[in-house]
């Protein structure tokens, strides 16, 4: 079965779906990984999130952290603001 065979699931009464095992196994989706819901003129689209562990955020923000000038509660205040318009 190639990557463009159509495969069918359900969505249940909570709106939760089951993404077929072949194509979890295609696409490295494993319990916890995100997934971005994306409306498109032809329906929906799933899009897989690579997010950095914790650790690697933290060393990409020490990183940079001589290009800015912002203190930790700077940092924390932009990130609940960013959370809050995700909401």
């Amino acid at each position: 079965m190639s990557t463009d065979d159509p495969e069918l699931t359900t969505v249940t009464s909570k709106g939760q779906i089951t993404i077929p095992s072949r194509l979890r196994k295609e696409f490295g989706l494993e319990q916890g990984t995100k997934l971005m819901v994306v409306p498109t003129e032809h329906g929906l689209m799933l899009k897989k999130l690579d997010l950095p562990s914790v650790e690697e955020f933290q060393s990409r923000v020490e990183e940079r952290s001589s290009d800015v000038d912002l203190t930790l509660d700077d940092i924390t205040d932009l990130v609940h603001e960013g959370r809050k318009r995700d909401t």
